[in-house]
């Protein structure tokens, strides 16, 4: 069994201590991580399998209606694929749900095609009105989470908490110019 990275673990303790006991993802390389935890550490979350991002935001409306506090866990560039049900689903009718976004697209991203979006997530969470915050290091994930799942079930307002590649990857991306895409 492999160690856990701390920003993973931090993860968890956060989604945990903020209420949250379901789990809806969208497959993702850095979110497989946090999945482990959750399987490993974390026997009363449970986690759901979604095909699509909207789909994940469905379910997890569902799930709040159904009396229960949900997290989604999905890629930067799955948030574009939501924006739908986002504004139209759980903005107009106050369903708080927990996101919690690995960023592509950020200083250091090898994918070129993945950047436009990585840029513009924090600013289309403002445009349509959704805070967000992001975790800043390995050691701060679990109190940027918690507060984030608080304040979104607490305000009834869906709440994006942003992990980026420097954190997940546990490196500086300016150090590696190989990979490194000019922003």
């Amino acid at each position: 069994m492999t160690t856990a990275p701390a920003w993973a673990i931090g993860v968890c303790n956060g989604v945990h201590a903020a209420g949250s006991r379901d789990v809806v993802y969208v497959p993702d390389n850095p979110l497989s991580h946090v999945l482990r935890v959750f399987e490993q550490q974390f026997r009363d979350v449970r986690l759901i399998l979604a095909t699509r991002e909207e789909e994940a935001l469905g379910i997890a409306a569902g799930l709040y209606l159904g009396g229960r506090l949900p997290t989604v866990m999905l890629q930067s560039s799955g948030l574009g694929n939501s924006l739908n049900a986002l504004t139209s689903l759980l903005m107009p009718y106050q369903i708080p749900v927990l996101m919690v976004v690995s960023m592509r697209g950020d200083a250091g991203e090898w994918n070129a095609a993945q950047v436009p979006m990585g840029r513009a997530v924090r600013g289309i969470c403002e445009a349509i009105g959704v805070p967000h915050a992001t975790v800043e290091a390995a050691e701060t994930a679990s109190d940027t989470v918690r507060l984030a799942g608080k304040t979104a079930f607490g305000t009834r307002t869906s709440y994006a908490c942003l992990l980026p590649r420097r954190v997940t990857t546990g490196s500086d991306p300016q150090g590696d110019r190989r990979r490194s895409v000019t922003l």
